[in-house]
């Protein structure tokens, strides 16, 4: 079995070297000479899009020069770890943010897509201001062709040998979870799916094929070649500007055009087609399938549409926002119905996950539990699922002498300093701005540490340049009010460092502050805890402040440095009282901390989330109706005749009191024909009321027993009383507050009605005058109970035309069960028919019955259209009605229906869709 492991960027990309210019009319001149000319140029090409070049500048208000043994990671100094190019080694657990396009580390093509149209309205042009609009056909920019120039060394290039690297972008986390599992013996055959993170238009067809090749033979990759354009559409302009601030809280402050969200959205797709594409072209039987992340939140739909049964899982990385902020998105629909054809869906916390079900609730209009979310046909498993770091190998980098040298280098340097180290993206979730207003509040509310302390933070390169600006000109104010000629308090490294740097100051640092707005997860906070081990430096047990708003603060709950990065006096606080702590104190922190981490490691995620996954897509082939077998009338009769007690469960919805029935049989000479036995006891089941049910079964209601209101309400065989199996006094609680909430909701929907049982309350909209607006109430309704309805054990069950609230913990099966308990001679024969969803309890427990022997025969027979865990459909021109006429008739004769239909090899489908009365 393959494990097809699908994310945006592979873990590998291509570094071009230039030996010679094929288009040169004379000869090369050698090799080092050609490279340096062209690796000049593409430095100057550089320095000209980016002032700062390949050196760090100086923190604004900088008062020293300690900062300028720190190297951006492009360098090729001789302190860089060797694995960080080496395509087959650990990577970093946060990945770097690299423009797409515009690698500073290697020589790659340049992108020739073309602008994209304004995003904001207010920047749009004047019509009068000599301003062309361009067109869009299907999302791309339609332009002349144009060749680049050849003599460019970005067009020499594709020309060039080239060798594989290790990927700049890319799920660190991700990589080293994968190489842990293979490490461990538990992965031995994958295939990595994703692109190569840089622009392809440039590379000849050959030159692709060739790259494809060797990724294929050599990497076990497969490369989803895409056109520049639509990368740049669907990366950096819908991904990057539309779905990563929404799902980090940052909404759009000015209105978009809708020209810009049509061109970014059909690049998406059309990426996440390419990818469906490609994976669908080399999918086997019995491989599985695991998409990584935001970028690809369609994939999961469109495999499901082009490989049916395939397994399918989906882990998000990224944060997931409540349905108030995604319900903003204009494609909001097809991003939740894309990653509902997964199997299983994963995220970092049960926020995440709760999010996700309200989203597919309250916008869907879809029926969700704490597992899952159920649709017509499967169910979704939704689950947290936290990712975790691979100690092993961050054990294995910080040995490395470059990493020994830079400690010595960062302490010698430093000597004397307590030192808080900090790495962030420079954009408004990273919480950097946020991060230098508390430690400029905390210089100023504790003035004893101002010529003691050195916040270094480093900080990747920003695309909001007005957002820079604003942190450089704080950074600017820290460093004039509290510097000194021989102190500075702030570094402010605007690129990033080597993974070497990071790791050394991660090991030399008193305290770790990460003060996101909003994320994920945060793996480097692991990092940090494991680096103050005390096995490299003599630093050891330092201090965690993690934002309360980051995935990772979910798994260190109880944790006493968790702020609120909003809070500048709290943060402030906070940053004093890390360093007033005493050794013991921050060891038993520590080791908190280390206790609480302890599951959460690399390859755990990947053994938890592959074993959930094959799982749930067990439990999704064993539920689908094409895998439930024809009833056989044949062999239900002889198991019939065998038995000495016979049970049966028919639901009244769908089966007793379907057409089918009515028009073969009255219900009550139905029922005789079965009570004429005295080996027979029936039951009937029902979502209706007590009242109701029995008004339905007068004619022969002393015979049968009756199950009202799905399991809540029980009247044995000769009775005349009910039983409840529900707590009357706890439904009261409950049913006044929702009766209230549905009232709401009904007196605004005309034509509504709302219903009343005993424990059920239903909002009942299929007669509502206005049938769009009342299922847009139901959904609001769904989606209002949901969020507030607290630790009471209620569940919201959504059908057409309704939105019921019943008890959680009662079910047909509970009532069944208890039924069988109170029975003087236990059955042999079992037989359970019906089609609703509540139906499906009452089977997975007949079902348990057989397996464990304690009933021999035990059929369980659907008579609905959804993926169902009962055993068996019915032939296609038989109904219920016929099934029991022919085991009340002798074997011999049979009935019409069993003899002219399919009897043992009936057509594997059935005659009544689901049918819910209320």
């Amino acid at each position: 079995m393959t494990v097809f492991l699908v994310s945006l960027f592979l873990p590998y990309t291509i570094d071009f070297r230039a030996t010679e210019y094929r288009h040169r009319r004379k000869s090369s001149t050698s090799y080092s000479h050609s490279d340096d000319r062209i690796v000049g140029r593409l430095a100057e090409a550089r320095r000209r899009r980016h002032s700062r070049g390949y050196s760090l500048s100086l923190t604004p208000g900088a008062t020293t020069e300690d900062e300028k043994i720190f190297k951006p990671y492009i360098s090729r100094a001789a302190g860089e770890i060797a694995s960080a190019d080496d395509p087959y080694g650990p990577g970093p657990s946060e990945p770097r943010v690299v423009s797409w396009g515009q690698s500073r580390k290697f020589n790659q093509p340049r992108s020739k897509a073309t602008g994209p149209p304004e995003p904001s309205i207010l920047s749009r042009p004047n019509p009068g201001d000599g301003y062309d609009e361009p067109l869009y056909v299907d999302g791309v920019l339609e332009t002349p062709e144009s060749e680049e120039d050849p003599g460019s060394p970005r067009a020499l290039l594709c020309d060039h040998d080239w060798v594989v690297k290790s990927a700049e972008q890319g799920n660190g986390g991700m990589r080293n979870a994968v190489n842990a599992a293979e490490r461990a013996g538990i992965l031995s055959d994958k295939m990595w799916v994703g692109t190569l993170g840089m622009p392809t238009d440039s590379l000849k067809d050959e030159t692709r094929a060739r790259i494809g090749e060797t990724l294929e033979d050599n990497y076990n990759s497969l490369t989803v070649f895409v056109g520049d354009e639509e990368f740049e559409g669907h990366y950096s302009h819908f991904c990057r500007a539309v779905l990563w601030p929404a799902f980090h809280y940052q909404m759009q402050e000015s209105p978009r055009h809708t020209q810009y969200d049509d061109y970014s959205w059909k690049q998406y797709m059309k990426v996440n087609e390419a990818f469906a594409n490609t994976i669908a072209s080399c999918w086997r039987p019995g491989d599985s399938i695991w998409i990584h992340d935001y970028h690809l939140l369609l994939l999961p739909a469109l495999l499901r549409e082009k490989l049916p049964g395939a397994e399918i899982g989906f882990s998000m990385h990224a944060a997931f926002p409540s349905s108030e902020i995604f319900r903003c998105l204009n494609a909001r629909g097809a991003l939740l119905n894309g990653l509902l054809g997964a199997d299983l869906v994963s995220f970092q916390t049960e926020e995440y996950c709760y999010h996700f079900l309200q989203s597919c609730s309250r916008l869907l209009s879809l029926e969700v539990s704490v597992d899952g979310v159920q649709l017509p046909q499967r169910f979704v498993h939704v689950k947290r699922l936290p990712i975790g770091i691979d100690y092993q190998a961050l054990d294995e980098l910080r040995q490395t002498a470059e990493v020994k040298d830079w400690i010595a280098n960062i302490i010698s340097r430093y000597s004397g300093k307590r030192l808080i180290v900090a790495r962030d993206r420079l954009d408004a979730p990273g919480g950097i701005k946020q991060k230098l207003l508390a430690y400029e509040l905390f210089l100023k509310r504790y003035p004893k540490w101002r010529d003691n302390v050195v916040l270094v933070q480093v900080a990747s390169a920003s695309e909001l340049p007005e957002l820079e600006a604003q942190v450089s000109k704080i950074a600017m104010r820290i460093n004039s009010n509290y510097s000194t000629l021989t102190h500075q308090p702030l570094v402010l490294l605007r690129q990033d460092i080597s993974y070497s740097q990071f790791l050394a100051l991660m090991s030399v640092a008193d305290i770790f502050m990460v003060t996101s707005l909003r994320e994920g997860m945060n793996l480097t906070s692991h990092d940090y805890l494991h680096c103050q081990d005390g096995k490299v430096t003599s630093q050891r047990h330092g201090s965690l402040i993690l934002s309360e708003f980051t995935g990772s603060a979910s798994i260190f709950s109880g944790h006493e440095l968790l702020v609120n990065p909003w809070d500048y006096k709290e943060v402030a606080d906070t940053i004093h009282k890390a360093l007033e702590m005493s050794p013991d104190q921050k060891q038993r922190n520590w080791e908190y901390l280390l206790e609480k981490k302890a599951p959460c490691t690399a390859i755990a995620w990947y053994k938890s989330f592959q074993t959930a996954l094959h799982k749930a897509h067990s439990t999704q082939l064993s539920r689908e109706l094409s895998q439930v077998s024809s009833l056989s009338v044949h062999s239900l009769q002889e198991s019939y005749e065998k038995s000495n007690s016979r049970l049966f469960f028919l639901e009244d919805d769908g089966v007793l009191q379907s057409d089918d029935a009515k028009s073969s049989f009255e219900l009550g000479s139905l029922l005789d024909r079965l009570l004429l036995d005295p080996k027979n006891k029936v039951y009937v089941t029902s979502n209706k009321s007590p009242e109701q049910l029995e008004s339905s079964f007068k004619e022969v209601s002393c015979r049968v027993g009756l199950i009202a209101e799905n399991g809540c309400f029980v009247r044995g065989i000769g009775d005349t009383q009910w039983r409840a199996l529900v707590d009357m006094a706890k439904a009261k609680d409950w049913r006044n507050g929702i009766r209230k909430v549905i009232q709401y909701y009904q007196e605004r929907t005309e034509g509504s009605q709302l219903e009343e049982r005993r424990c059920i309350l239903s909002f009942l909209y299929n007669h509502a005058h206005d049938p769009e607006i009342a299922a847009r109430q139901a959904s609001d309704l769904a989606d209002q109970i949901n969020g507030t309805r607290g630790s009471e054990a209620i569940r919201i069950v959504l059908t057409d035309g309704a939105v019921s609230v019943e008890p959680l913990d009662i079910t047909k099966a509970k009532a069944a069960e208890s039924i069988v308990g109170q029975l003087d001679q236990k059955p042999d024969f079992l037989f359970v028919a019906g089609g609703s969803r509540g139906d499906e309890a009452l089977f997975r427990w007949a079902n348990r019955l057989q397996s464990a022997g304690i009933v021999s025969s035990v059929t369980t027979l659907t008579v609905g259209v959804h993926a169902t865990e009962a055993k068996a459909v019915l032939p296609g021109d038989m109904s219920v009605a016929s099934v029991v006429n022919a085991l009340c008739s002798p074997k011999t004769n049979g009935c019409h229906d069993c003899q002219s239909g399919n009897g043992d090899n009936g057509l594997n489908v059935t005659t009544n869709g689901v049918s819910t009365t209320h």
